[in-house]
C-alpha cells in the first residue's frame, strides 16, 4: 500500500510538471509577486475561489493553485474554495479569483456578494489564458457595477504576463471603467479615491437644522449648510469632488429601514439612488443591516423639550414670597394664639386683665388687627400686657416686612410653574410626545407613553417648526422630543426674544450620528479616514458651536430697574379685596339679626367684648 501510494503521487508531481509550461511558471511567479506584496495580514487570510469553463481546465488550475500555495511556502494564511460557505464571521477582505476564460469569471462573479465579499477590500484576478484589452474591460465593466476598485488583473499577453487595474476617477473620467496596465514595480493597489478630480457624486439630504441648511436659491442649484453641511464642504475640497443634493420624496424625511420597501432618504441609499446619505443619520440595527454605516462624526442625546409650565394664579402669586415651610410656621404660631386666647378668657378678670390689660376688649380681633398692621382702640396699661404686646408687634413687622419685598418682586415677574425635569413628571401630566415618525421606536417599550405619540408632519424642519410654534403657546402640556442640537439652535435663534426651550435633564436615548452609503459603496474607508482627521482637529465642535445656545440651565437675570405694577400684577389683591368685603357685609347682615338669636348673639358678645357691662 505505501509503495502504491508513492507511485501515485510520483505521477501526480510528473504530470503537474509537464503541464506547467513556461507562460504557466511566469503566471506563478508574478502571482506569487502580487500576493506576498500586497496579501500579507497576520489576522485575515486571503479567500482563493477558482472556476474553469472545462472539467480539464479547472484541473490545470487547481495544479496552478498548488504550485502557487507550494511558493508561498505559508508567508501569507489562505482559504480555498469558500464559495458555499454561508456561515462567517466578518465578509472577506482579500479575495483572489482564478479563472481561464470570461465565462468562468462571471460565474465567480454571481457568487460574490456584500455578505461574504467586502467589495471595497482587494481583489486578485488570475486568467490562466491568453486575453486581450477587449476582455479585460469586460471584466472592469462587470466589477464596477459591484463598485469593486481595488482590483489587480493577470493574465497573459504576447506570451507574457500581465497587470491590469483600472481608475474610475481621473482626469477626463468620472465613473468608468478604464483599464490601464501596471508592472511590478507599481504600488499594485493606491486609494483610487484620494482625488476624484472634480467628479459629482450624489448626496442624499434634507433640511433639519441645525444638522443640514438648505439654501433654496432659484438661480442656483440647492446648497447644503448646517454643521454637517460644513463638514461636506470639508470633505468635497479635500478629495476634489463636487455633489448633487437630492431629498426624499412627499418630504418622506429618514423614512423607515426595512429588507424591501424602505422610505425616504434610507430607500434612495438602499437603492443607489444616491452614493450616500448625510442627515441627522443615526446609528441603529435596522439601518445597519440594510445600509453601510460609516464612522461615528457626532454622538449627542434625543431629548424632550418640555413647557415652560403653567402661569401662577393671581392667588397663587400671594403665597410665591414665603416656601410652604414658612406658611406652616405662621400658622402653627396664629394657631398658638387663638388656644392661648381661648384659656385665658376661661380664667377669671384677674388673670384676662394681667395678660391683656385693663379695659382692653375683642382679643380674637385684636390679635388679627395686629397682624394685618391696624390699630388698636385701647392700649395695654401692665408691664406684661404691654411685653406681650410688643412681641407680637415685633413678630408681625418682620413677617410683613419680609413679605411685602418679596412680594413686591414677584409680582412683576411673569413667573410659571416650574418645567417638567425627569419623565416621570412628564407622565404624571396629559402631555402628548410629538416626535418624528420613524423615532416612534424609543417609546415601544413603554406602552403608557407609546398610546400617547404623535407624529409631527412630514415637512422640512418639522422639529424645528415645532419648538417655535411652543414658544407661541406656553399653555401647552405636551413636549416634543429631538436631538439636543436642535433645542440648541432654537435657542441660539430666539433666546433674546424670550423664546427659551427647556429640556427635560433626563435622556431618551443618546444618539450617534453618521454617514450612511449603499451596502457595496467604496467611499466609506476614505471618507472615515478624512471624518476622523477631522475630528482630531476639533473642527466639529467648533461648527457645533456655532449653531447652537447648549446653555440650557443658565440662570435668567431679572431686571435691574424696577417695573410699574399692572392690573394684572394687583388683581390678586382686589380678588382678596373684594372677597373681604363681601365678608363684612355677610357679618354685618348677621349681627344685624344677631338681636333676635340668642346663641348667635352670644357669640358676637364674645367676639366683640368680655363684658357684658362694658359692651357700650
Amino acid at each position: 500500500m505505501l509503495i502504491r501510494a508513492l507511485l501515485l503521487l510520483w505521477i501526480q508531481l510528473a504530470r503537474t510538471a509537464l503541464q506547467i509550461n513556461h507562460h504557466t511558471t511566469a503566471l506563478i511567479e508574478t502571482t506569487v509577486q502580487v500576493l506576498q506584496r500586497s496579501f500579507q495580514d497576520p489576522f485575515a487570510a486571503a479567500c482563493i475561489v477558482w472556476k474553469g469553463s472545462t472539467p480539464e481546465t479547472e484541473l490545470l488550475l487547481g495544479d496552478l493553485l498548488d504550485a502557487v500555495i507550494v511558493r508561498l511556502s505559508g508567508s501569507i494564511p489562505v482559504q480555498l474554495n469558500v464559495v458555499e460557505v454561508q456561515t462567517q464571521r466578518r465578509p472577506w477582505v482579500r479575495n483572489v479569483l482564478l479563472v481561464d476564460d470570461y465565462e468562468a469569471f462571471r460565474e465567480l462573479r454571481s457568487d460574490l456578494s456584500i455578505e461574504r465579499n467586502d467589495f471595497s477590500g482587494r481583489y486578485l484576478i488570475v486568467v490562466n489564458s491568453a486575453i486581450n484589452e477587449t476582455f479585460v474591460q469586460k471584466v472592469f465593466i462587470d466589477l464596477w457595477k459591484l463598485q469593486i476598485a481595488n482590483v489587480v488583473l493577470i493574465g497573459i499577453e504576447t506570451s507574457q504576463p500581465k497587470l491590469w487595474t483600472y481608475f474610475p476617477f481621473s482626469d477626463g473620467i468620472c465613473g468608468q471603467a478604464r483599464s490601464t496596465t501596471l508592472t511590478l514595480e507599481d504600488d499594485l493597489y493606491p486609494d483610487k479615491i484620494s482625488n476624484f478630480h472634480g467628479c459629482q457624486l450624489k448626496v442624499g439630504s434634507f433640511e433639519t437644522r441645525p444638522f443640514t441648511i438648505m439654501d433654496r436659491s432659484d438661480e442656483e442649484k440647492l446648497r447644503m449648510s448646517g454643521f454637517e453641511g460644513e463638514l461636506l464642504d470639508l470633505l468635497k475640497t479635500r478629495l476634489n469632488f463636487t455633489t448633487k443634493i437630492y431629498e426624499p420624496e412627499n418630504g418622506e424625511q429618514w423614512g423607515y429601514a426595512l429588507q424591501q420597501n424602505s422610505t425616504g432618504l434610507v430607500r434612495m441609499i438602499q437603492e443607489e439612488e444616491v452614493d450616500f446619505g448625510i442627515s441627522c443619520m443615526g446609528i441603529s440595527v435596522a439601518r445597519n443591516e440594510v445600509l453601510k454605516p460609516g464612522i461615528a462624526h457626532y454622538t449627542t442625546a434625543l431629548v424632550l423639550a418640555v413647557p415652560k409650565g403653567r402661569p401662577y394664579t393671581a392667588i397663587e402669586k400671594l403665597f410665591h414670597p414665603f416656601q410652604i415651610e414658612v406658611w406652616w410656621c405662621i400658622t402653627t404660631v396664629l394657631l398658638g394664639s387663638t388656644i392661648v386666647i381661648a384659656s385665658v378668657e376661661r380664667a377669671n378678670e384677674n388673670v384676662r386683665n394681667f395678660v391683656y390689660g385693663n379695659r382692653v376688649q375683642a382679643p380674637y380681633l385684636n390679635l388679627i388687627r395686629i397682624f394685618f398692621a391696624i390699630s388698636m382702640e385701647r392700649l395695654p396699661t401692665r408691664n406684661f400686657a404691654r411685653t406681650l404686646l410688643f412681641y407680637w408687634i415685633f413678630f408681625c413687622f418682620v413677617i410683613q416686612s419680609l413679605y411685602q419685598g418679596a412680594l413686591y418682586r414677584y409680582l412683576q415677574k411673569d413667573s410659571t410653574l416650574p418645567p417638567s425635569k425627569t419623565m416621570a413628571e412628564i407622565d404624571r401630566t396629559d402631555a402628548l410626545y410629538f416626535v418624528v415618525e420613524s423615532a416612534e421606536r424609543y417609546y415601544s417599550s413603554f406602552p403608557h407613553r407609546y398610546k400617547r405619540v404623535h407624529h409631527l408632519p412630514q415637512e422640512k424642519n418639522n422639529i424645528i417648526n415645532r419648538l417655535k410654534w411652543m414658544m407661541h403657546h406656553p399653555e401647552t402640556s405636551n413636549v416634543v422630543m429631538g436631538a439636543l442640537d436642535h433645542m440648541a439652535h432654537h435657542n441660539h435663534l430666539y433666546r433674546r426674544k424670550g423664546g427659551f426651550i427647556d429640556v427635560c435633564r433626563e435622556f431618551v436615548s443618546t444618539y450617534t450620528v453618521a454617514i450612511y452609503y449603499p451596502k457595496r459603496s467604496m467611499l466609506t474607508n476614505r471618507f472615515d479616514w478624512e471624518i476622523m482627521r477631522i475630528q482630531a482637529s476639533g473642527l466639529m465642535s467648533y461648527w457645533i458651536n456655532r449653531y447652537g445656545d447648549y446653555d440650557f440651565f443658565r440662570k435668567v437675570n431679572d431686571a435691574s430697574h424696577p417695573k410699574k405694577l399692572s392690573w394684572e400684577h394687583l388683581s390678586a389683591v382686589f380678588e382678596i379685596c373684594g372677597v373681604l368685603l363681601g365678608l363684612c357685609g355677610v357679618v354685618f347682615l348677621l349681627e344685624i339679626v344677631s338681636h333676635r338669636y340668642i346663641s348667635m348673639g352670644r357669640v358676637y358678645l364674645k367676639l366683640y367684648c368680655r363684658r357684658r357691662n362694658l359692651r357700650n
